[in-house]
């Protein structure tokens, strides 16, 4: 319950996360094999290759071992680094709406208990104001 259950309830919204960044390696990755593959020296020579560098260039690590040298190369690479910005900002909104969904539930059920622990120190506190004061009765009666 709480926290962890709403963290699971997340796990469907960050595996389509996956697959369609999953789906986005491999779309730049082939473009830019296509485009830079009939370079001198290219380090694109297969598209795995070139799928490895659209890993690090999506993840914004950007080794420098490979980098486009035609104009077609570079706007692709350029498209690629903004989408890629975009996309990493997006598991952050689904990871806080979950965490304050979760926080939201949880917060309720502990000041409810905290609440109920201090109105039962308060009772238990005046049955023991009670029973002096009935205490003090019966000396002064007698």
């Amino acid at each position: 319950s709480g926290i962890n259950a709403e963290y699971g309830d997340c796990v469907y919204e960050l595996a389509m996360l996956l697959v369609i960044w999953l789906m986005g390696v491999f779309i730049f990755g082939t473009i830019m094999f296509y485009i830079e593959h009939e370079q001198e020296e290219t380090k694109f020579k297969s598209i795995m290759h070139s799928c490895w560098w659209s890993v690090v260039s999506m993840s914004t690590v950007g080794y420098g071992d490979m980098y486009p040298e035609t104009w077609g190369g570079k706007l692709v690479a350029s498209i690629l680094v903004f989408v890629s910005m975009v996309y990493l900002a997006l598991p952050m909104t689904i990871i806080v709406s979950k965490f304050n969904k979760a926080f939201e539930k949880f917060k309720p059920e502990n000041e409810k208990k905290r609440l109920l622990q201090q109105q039962q120190q308060r009772s238990a506190g005046y049955q023991q104001i009670g029973l002096q004061e009935k205490k003090q009765i019966g000396n002064t009666l007698t």
